[in-house]
């Protein structure tokens, strides 16, 4: 008789949110879970072949808890991307800095232009530009409505057409769509802290592990006690799961140290003899 097949253990704790979350997603795809009306079957049950849970000795009860931590843990880490749009939201402010101080300066310079066409035309914008002059040093909300009042303005006459004789309309079109890309990302941020879970990420996953830890041992002694060529199969699908996400963890930690390796000049050090 061969060795009976049983799920190896392995410790949740070294990966980041996202990796805990794509394991146990992956660990609950590989069953389906038992209801007693067909019609009321969860979205994750995708295929009729899977084991059932209640062949793997997991309750209901148990099965329905897991899925609603799990899905918490999913909400966490999409908002983690909140983070991303503050960075993108410092560069995009950055960038349209860059714009209204390049507009203004080069009006103001102009104005000793040899060329009669350009020194009018930058001498009558200046006065209609004068009052926004600065208005990137003014907080980033305020600084929007300030943008948005200085296009409203260039887009009357005559200052469209003294602007086009300065070549800075595609200055101002940047600057445009640059306010737009900075409202936008202003607005998932916020919808992303709005619709925020209370509960963070740690608080999930101290619930996730006993209730994982639950289902393994009863799949790895149903497996042992009520042997089929299913439960095995589930035991050896888990394995290679686990088997997987080692490796990756792995990958990811080894790219890390070579990275860091790369920018820490003291390792380039020479061996002094």
């Amino acid at each position: 008789m061969g060795t009976l097949a049983k799920i190896q253990e392995y410790f949740f704790g070294n990966l980041n949110n996202s990796e805990y979350a794509n394991y146990m997603a992956r660990f609950r795809g590989l069953f389906r879970k038992v209801e007693d009306d067909d019609d009321d079957r969860p979205v994750i049950e995708s295929a009729d072949e899977l084991i059932g849970s209640d062949a793997l000795g997991i309750s209901e009860e148990m099965v329905t808890a897991f899925d609603t931590d799990l899905a918490l843990l999913n909400d966490l880490v999409n908002q983690s991307r909140i983070s991303d749009e503050t960075a993108l939201l410092a560069d995009e402010d950055k960038h349209r800095d860059e714009l209204i101080v390049y507009f203004t300066t080069t009006i103001s310079q102009t104005r000793k232009s040899p060329l009669a066409a350009q020194k009018n035309a930058a001498i009558s914008l200046y006065n209609q530009v004068k009052p926004y002059v600065g208005i990137y040093k003014l907080a980033d909300q305020q600084e929007t409505q300030q943008i948005n009042g200085l296009l409203l303005d260039m887009e009357k006459e005559p200052n469209k057409t003294n602007i086009a004789t300065l070549g800075l309309t595609a200055v101002l079109d940047e600057l445009k769509a640059s306010n737009q890309r900075f409202i936008e990302l202003t607005a998932q941020r916020t919808e992303g802290r709005a619709a925020a879970t209370i509960e963070n990420s740690k608080a999930v996953r101290s619930r996730l592990d006993p209730i994982y830890d639950d289902m393994v041992l009863l799949a790895t002694s149903t497996n042992v006690l009520k042997l089929t060529a299913e439960t095995t199969a589930f035991v050896v699908a888990v394995n290679a799961l686990i088997d997987e996400t080692k490796a990756r963890y792995n990958q990811r930690i080894g790219i890390a140290k070579a990275n860091k390796n790369k920018k820490d000049p003291d390792d380039d050090r020479p061996v002094m003899g």
